[in-house]
């Protein structure tokens, strides 16, 4: 059973559960722009408000997903966070995030949107690791990870064309014992 959804707080910024009125037209914007999605997979094919629509009903009608779109505590929506592929047996998940606004590239964002996301995967779900994944050259996430604790468990050879090149995927994991 889905445990609910709900707000997470931080010092900075609001995780609220995404739902359709987030919709808009610069968050689509963002999902459609080569500097935003350089390493999204949403890349690969043009996303519309129907697809985007579809993406959301998705993870509200799932049991093993949940997407939160990302507020600074006085301003409007920013990217998303999610958790996903959760498996309740093996109590592990997989972790997503885009930052849409780049404006808050480079800021805490990354870090406390992942920290309160962490916290709910550990506490309310139960879980004992979360894992993520990115493009070696994605310095950014790569960053984050590290910063918060994550261990780098493995490089998955040449796993992705980032429109040039093969490149490779690092994978990071984080236990809750860490």
């Amino acid at each position: 059973m889905k445990i609910q959804i709900r707000i997470l707080t931080g010092n900075n910024y609001l995780l609220v559960p995404m739902t359709l009125e987030h919709i808009t037209k610069e968050y689509i914007g963002w999902l459609n722009d080569p500097n935003v999605n350089q390493f999204l997979e949403v890349r690969n094919s043009p996303q519309t408000r129907l697809s985007v629509e579809h993406y959301i009903n998705d993870f509200s009608q799932s049991d093993d997903k949940y997407l939160w779109a990302i507020f600074p505590v006085d301003g409007t929506l920013i990217g998303t966070v999610n958790l996903h592929s959760i498996d309740s047996y093996h109590k592990t998940c997989e972790l997503g995030l885009m930052i849409g606004n780049i404006d808050y590239w480079g800021k805490t964002t990354s870090t406390e949107a992942i920290s309160l996301v962490i916290n709910f995967a550990y506490t309310e779900l139960g879980l004992n690791r979360i894992a993520g994944g990115t493009y070696s050259s994605n310095i950014g996430m790569n960053f984050t990870f590290k910063k918060l604790g994550f261990t780098r468990e493995g490089i998955m050879r040449l796993a992705y064309f980032d429109g040039k090149k093969f490149i490779d995927a690092w994978r990071w994991g984080l236990l809750k014992s860490e």
